[in-house]
């Protein structure tokens, strides 16, 4: 299969993410995965909170997943409703339980600093053990959804 080129994937949405990085489609760059404007928006909104937490954990942050299309959430057995749809979540590596509590705990101390609200911290574990954080960030109608879920 022919791989899909995106269009200004080295477009900045913050100093240290891009386009590229919040839309890249991981084992199926066959499949199409362009945001919206209003995708594109809620990711640099998003952005805003990854560079707190670049800044405060003092590393480069590695981004498994961002934007994802419905083809791509499709595809990858994504959830409905998920907040990737609409560029509003992001999952971030981690390389153990430790970084991913750090990570909880910069997020979870920004929101209170800054009195802005995160829809959704997840810690999450699939059936190989792996483990990642997902975050994130709607325009509105934040719920503070804070869970662990064991996949």
């Amino acid at each position: 299969m022919e791989q899909i080129i995106q269009l200004n994937a080295n477009a900045k949405l913050s100093e240290h993410f891009t386009l590229g990085e919040l839309t890249k489609s991981g084992n199926h760059p066959e499949v199409y995965n362009i945001p919206s404007h209003e995708a594109i928006a809620n990711m640099k909104r998003l952005c805003q909170w990854l560079e707190v937490l670049r800044k405060r954990y003092n590393a480069p942050i590695i981004i498994n997943s961002g934007y994802r299309s419905p083809q791509l959430n499709k595809k990858i057995g994504g959830v409905a409703n998920s907040n990737h749809l609409t560029g509003c979540a992001v999952d971030i590596r981690v390389s153990g339980m430790e970084q991913l509590i750090r990570y909880a705990a910069i997020l979870l101390d920004y929101a209170e600093e800054s009195h802005q609200d995160f829809d959704e911290l997840l810690i999450e574990k699939n059936r190989y053990g792996a483990i990642w954080l997902h975050f994130a960030v709607r325009p509105s109608g934040n719920r503070r959804k804070i869970l662990f879920i064991n996949a």
